[in-house]
């Protein structure tokens, strides 16, 4: 009796020295995964310093057994038992990857095939997260729409159609050429940022470039003028990066609404000054040669003329326009037309004659009244300022 107790007794020391132990980190269950990089080395213990029992292709399906072990996870392959390093390893439980969508049009499937139901197509550029592998194709979730209003959705794309990214979380690529919904979405931002003044219109073009690259300025990033990770999350996320029409047309300081009086003696006769318009932002200088109740000013060259023109479409115009006048280094709020009238002091500026512009309480000077156009459009150019 003494004997059995005793057998007993060291086979249950026996067992409890020879319970498998786990790591803090031990997976729940026995999972499939998939080679993330090209011949990866399977060895045959958890140590670089291990043999290598095969090579693993990017691609290759494996079984992860239920631990990891400092980065290693214990895998079978084939008839092939050993060790990977974890880096190598996608494991649909524990990890994601995030990707683009690199051509527009792109079919959101319900399952991997050609054949399958599409569920939404989409846009260049969406950013999107991969949760899994089969075979060629990924399983991935997108986010549809912008905001309380969006929605997760998941299926499967062809993985020849996404580019991986290093960022570590969702984001829309956005750049020059791309057009549709997410373009319109992020010039509806910046309008409201007040970095884009042009309508919405979903296509990528110059406009939207500057109005990013401006943005990008502000926010202390590079200027390239396209919306990567950092600059998307940026624009759509909560903070109080904005500008004024003005600084975003180059104004810098603030844009004054000051009496004509005032003006008068900083905007001398002969004193050359910027006129920025302030629907298009286009500059052009001029040269005041006289007037007393307003300033009486000619284009400084054939050059700054055309640009002036292009500003009334190509023909000169009596219309009024809002615009910014910056001389001495100050900048004032200011309305001018585009007819070239009566004296013409340059005569190789191709303008023949000068044109009128009025500031706070200018007159006409041949009724010495104010101009009701021309004052509506100086307290235009005022506001838009600010």
């Amino acid at each position: 009796m003494k004997k059995t107790i005793i057998l007993l007794f060291v086979a249950a020391i026996f067992a409890v020295s020879f319970i498998p132990t786990t790591t803090v980190n031990a997976m729940p269950y026995f999972e499939d995964a998939t080679v993330i990089g090209d011949e990866v080395n399977m060895r045959m213990r958890p140590s670089t310093d291990s043999p290598v029992i095969t090579q693993l292709s990017e691609g290759a399906r494996i079984g992860v057994f239920c631990e990891e072990q400092e980065g290693w996870y214990r895998i079978i392959y084939g008839n092939y038992r050993g060790y990977i390093s974890a880096e190598f390893v996608f494991l649909p439980s524990k990890d994601y990857m995030i990707a683009h969508v690199q051509e527009g049009g792109l079919n959101l499937r319900e399952n991997p095939g050609v054949y399958s139901n599409v569920i939404m197509k989409l846009d260049e550029g969406t950013g999107v997260t991969i949760i899994n592998f089969v075979g060629e194709w990924y399983e991935i979730e997108v986010q549809e729409g912008v905001g309380e209003d969006s929605v997760l959705r998941s299926g499967y794309v062809h993985s020849d159609y996404l580019k991986i990214s290093t960022s570590d979380h969702v984001s829309n690529i956005l750049k020059k050429g791309m057009q549709g919904a997410a373009v319109r979405d992020l010039q509806t931002e910046l309008r409201k940022r007040k970095f884009m003044v042009a309508r919405a219109t979903g296509y990528y073009g110059d406009i939207t470039v500057g109005a990013v690259k401006a943005f990008q300025k502000e926010a202390g990033l590079a200027q390239d003028g396209i919306v990567g990770a950092k600059t998307y999350e940026l624009i759509f996320g909560d903070n109080d990066i904005k500008t004024t029409v003005a600084a975003m047309f180059g104004i810098t300081g603030e844009v004054k609404k000051s009496t004509w009086d005032e003006i008068a003696k900083v905007f001398t006769k002969g004193k050359i000054a910027t006129v920025t318009d302030v629907r298009t932002g286009k500059q052009f200088r001029v040269r005041r040669f006289g007037g007393w109740w307003h300033a009486d000013v000619e284009p400084l060259t054939a050059a700054d003329t055309a640009i002036m023109k292009s500003i009334y479409n190509g023909t000169w115009s009596w219309d009024r326009r809002a615009i910014w006048v910056t001389v001495g280094g100050r900048t004032y709020a200011a309305s001018q037309n585009g007819m070239p009238h009566l004296a013409s002091p340059t005569p190789d500026n191709n303008f023949p004659g000068h044109f009128c512009i009025h500031f706070n309480d200018s007159k006409v000077h041949e009724t010495g009244q104010e101009c009701p156009r021309h004052q509506y459009c100086v307290d235009y150019a005022y506001n838009k300022a600010h």
